[in-house]
């Protein structure tokens, strides 16, 4: 009897041994992934900041990945690529090692708080560190949403009978660290050979109430002189010369509310003496010079007059009586891209007249430096192609050209994205009985896209 209870004793102890051995080697056997002491799995940054202090640090024994999930959309966010826009690892996979991964976000300009969690997977093993960015300052305040800046737009115009022939028209804007427009370049070409190539660059120079472009072209280069009103917009122009003694072109814009009324024109302008200024650092004084037409002799006149309704500029008209200026159709949608009218591009403020500072004019009109544009944006080109009249005996060629409105489509933010317009070209003659013969159509195509940051 007591060599039986001996025995079960001892089987007892034994497998006591057993599990007790079994727990130590389970406790001993080390984890895939270890976070490293001091690492927060709440981590909260704010609107402001665009990195966290000290990361994530975690040690892996084998091959890790890492996930970051939006959490108010974690399925769709999750399944979409494992990346959220506003937050971004330095790494998202790795082999064994000791890791220290940062944190890069985005300033939260959404004026809500918003939240992701990371999810550090190696094995079987997994943490999880949940980051929130908050919708204000570390100070209390909601940072404002920053405007995006255009930095590059480009025209595209084909035709359907000579489709490698086409032309484009690119234009890259940078600026100043103030904000405002520093410089404009612009190119242009016909065809992948990129034939009659052209290039102009423009470079803007601001102190208080002046402003100066200089403009470089393949065959030389252009001064430009500009005084500005108190709300910033294009007052006076002139092209500066040789010597301030000379006789000058001034243009004097007048506005209402903001909204560019009337452009006037002395053409017997002295800027005076001091114009030139000191020109070791650049500053130009403009002095507010002398016109023949404020000593009595008519020099001033009025070469185009705006007019507008409800927001929007509907017609142009000038000095001549025809109807070769321009008038304006207008969509729903606004017309707020930064930087660009693109209501002028397509219709210029002259129509098909051509004056001394008309396409100067333009360019500073599509710049938004001459008054508050129209609310909306037009409806579509216009048809304005110039064709040539028939030799005497030959039959009139009959054109009846047409532009589809233009397709419209915007970022987030209601800028311009992509533009496309297209014009149909029919041609045709008669013959005695009226009929038409000869004919031809073909079709003109017109692209914009456009690029900010």
């Amino acid at each position: 009897m007591r060599n039986k209870l001996s025995f079960l004793l001892s089987v007892v102890c034994l497998w006591g041994v057993i599990l007790v051995s079994g727990c130590s080697e389970k406790d001993e056997t080390p984890t895939n992934l270890t976070l490293k002491e001091g690492t927060q799995t709440t981590q909260v940054v704010y609107a402001d900041e665009v990195t966290n202090q000290g990361g994530i640090s975690f040690t892996a024994l084998s091959d890790w990945t890492a996930t970051v999930t939006e959490v108010a959309t974690e399925a769709a966010t999750k399944a979409a690529s494992g990346k959220v826009e506003w937050l971004e690892l330095s790494a998202y996979s790795g082999g064994p090692g000791e890791y220290t991964l940062t944190l890069t976000l985005i300033e939260n300009l959404t004026g809500k708080d918003r939240k992701a969690t990371i999810e550090i997977r190696c094995g079987n093993d997994v943490i999880t560190i949940t980051v929130e960015q908050k919708a204000t300052t570390e100070a209390g305040e909601t940072p404002a949403p920053k405007e995006k800046r255009l930095v590059r737009y480009e025209i595209t115009n084909s035709s359907s009978l000579y489709p490698d022939s086409y032309t484009k028209s690119i234009g890259e804007l940078t600026y100043n660290e103030n904000g405002k427009l520093a410089a404009l370049k612009t190119i242009s070409y016909q065809g992948d050979a990129q034939g009659y190539f052209t290039e102009r660059i423009y470079q803007f120079t601001y102190q208080e109430n002046q402003m100066w472009i200089d403009r470089k072209t393949l065959s030389g280069y252009e001064s430009y002189v500009i005084t500005l009103n108190s709300e910033g917009y294009v007052s006076q122009l002139y092209k500066k010369k040789e010597s301030s003694s000379e006789q000058h072109t001034l243009w004097m814009f007048i506005y209402s509310d903001g909204y560019l009324q009337q452009i006037q024109e002395d053409y017997d302008y002295y800027p005076g003496d001091h114009e030139d200024g000191d020109e070791e650092d650049g500053n130009v004084a403009i002095d507010p010079g002398v016109s023949s037409g404020r000593m009595g002799r008519a020099s001033d006149r009025s070469i185009l007059q705006l007019n507008w309704q409800n927001g929007n500029l509907m017609s142009t008209e000038g000095e001549f009586s025809d109807e070769s200026y321009m008038s304006y159709a207008y969509t729903e949608y606004p017309n707020v891209t930064p930087y660009f009218d693109f209501n002028v591009v397509v219709r210029p403020l002259f129509g098909s007249h051509t004056y001394e500072y008309d396409d100067m004019v333009s360019m500073l009109y599509m710049l938004r430096m001459m008054g508050k544009g129209s609310k909306n944006l037009v409806t579509k080109d216009v048809v304005d192609w110039g064709y040539d009249m028939p030799e005497p005996g030959e039959p009139e060629v009959i054109h009846e050209d047409t532009w589809a409105p233009f397709a419209y489509s915007f970022t987030e933010d209601n800028y311009l994205d992509v533009i496309t317009g297209k014009c149909t070209l029919y041609s045709y003659q008669e013959d005695e009985h009226g009929n038409h013969v000869s004919e031809s159509t073909s079709y003109y195509n017109d692209e914009y896209r456009f690029v900010y940051e």
